[in-house]
């Protein structure tokens, strides 16, 4: 709702910064997964519905899959304590 723990976060954080602080929000709330290897798992999973959604040629589903892997994989580093910012300046460096 309005008055959620999710609601003051702006849409005009950058992506990486609003995912993390989205799942923080939520394992606030008690909304997570109790170690790293869930959200490990659910990156597998987004690959598998990415691919199929390469091969099936779907441009909006290859949209959507791609961003939730990228969801996915900021909650990895949010379980790890990486800064997926940080992470993505080292490796375009």
């Amino acid at each position: 709702g309005e008055e959620g723990a999710l609601a003051d976060l702006p849409l005009g954080l950058p992506a990486l910064t609003r995912a993390r602080k989205l799942g923080s929000r939520a394992a606030d709330a008690g909304i997570d997964w109790p170690d790293a290897a869930g959200p490990r798992a659910k990156i597998d999973e987004e690959l598998a519905e990415l691919d199929r959604a390469a091969r099936v040629r779907d441009p909006v589903a290859q949209e959507a899959e791609l961003g939730d892997l990228l969801f996915s994989i900021v909650n990895l580093a949010r379980h790890w304590k990486i800064d997926p910012e940080t992470a993505l300046r080292g490796a375009n460096d």
